[in-house]
C-alpha cells in the first residue's frame, strides 16, 4: 500500500515537472516568435507611412496626393537599387505649411551611412543645425539659414525644417516649409514614424 502511494507520489512529481517543462518551452517559443515578428515587422517604405489615426493625433492631413513609391530607385550618391517612397502633407493649424516625408530602403548600412552623410550635410551650414542623434544614433535636425548654399535667396518668410533619421536600414527625411511654428509638429512625426519599428 506504502509502495503504491509513493509510486503514486513519483509519477504525480513527474508529471507536474513535464508539464512545467513544456509551459516553459511553450513561454520561450511564443517569446522567440514574438520577436521575430517585432523585428520583421517593417518590410518595405510603405509600412512606415502615417495612417489616418496618425494624421488626427499629429494634426495633419494628406494634401490630396497619395503617397508614391518607387521600387527600383537609384540613389545619386551610391547608384544602389533600393526603395523610395514620398508623402505629402498639410498641418492643419498651420494653413500654410507643407510636410514632406521621403522614405529611402537600403540594401545595408555601409550604403545608408553615405547617403545620409550627404544628404544631410552636402548644402547646409553648421548655423542651422538644431540638434543631433536625438533620434537614434543618426539623426540630424535643423532649420534653413542664410549661410546655407543659396540660403541667402530663401523668401525670409518662410521656414524649413529637415529631419534626417536613420533605423535599420531606412533613411527618412522629413521636410516642411512654412511657418517658424512647425518645429514642434515635426519633432512629433519623427517620433511616431520611429513607433513603427516597434
Amino acid at each position: 500500500m506504502r509502495e503504491n502511494k509513493t509510486k503514486i507520489f513519483i509519477i504525480i512529481n513527474l508529471l507536474a515537472i513535464i508539464l512545467v517543462m513544456s509551459g516553459c518551452s511553450t513561454i520561450k517559443n511564443a517569446s522567440s516568435e514574438s520577436t521575430t515578428k517585432t523585428n520583421n515587422t517593417i518590410k518595405g517604405t510603405g509600412d512606415l507611412f502615417l495612417n489616418a489615426q496618425n494624421l488626427v493625433q499629429l494634426k495633419m492631413m494628406s494634401n490630396g496626393t497619395d503617397c508614391q513609391t518607387e521600387n527600383d530607385y537609384s540613389n545619386i550618391v551610391d547608384s544602389t537599387l533600393g526603395q523610395y517612397s514620398i508623402c505629402y502633407y498639410n498641418i492643419i493649424a498651420l494653413n500654410d505649411t507643407q510636410v514632406t516625408i521621403e522614405f529611402n530602403k537600403f540594401a545595408n548600412l555601409e550604403e545608408l551611412n553615405g547617403s545620409y552623410q550627404y544628404s544631410s550635410l552636402h548644402l547646409y551650414s553648421i548655423q542651422g543645425l538644431i540638434s543631433e542623434n536625438d533620434y537614434g544614433d543618426q539623426s540630424r535636425f535643423r532649420i534653413n539659414n542664410v549661410n546655407d548654399y543659396m540660403g541667402q535667396l530663401n523668401n525670409p518668410n518662410v521656414t524649413y525644417y529637415h529631419l534626417w533619421i536613420c533605423k535599420d536600414t531606412y533613411l527618412i527625411h522629413i521636410t516642411s516649409s512654412g511657418s517658424k511654428d512647425a518645429k514642434e509638429y515635426i519633432e512629433k512625426i519623427g517620433r511616431q514614424i520611429l513607433l513603427k519599428f516597434g
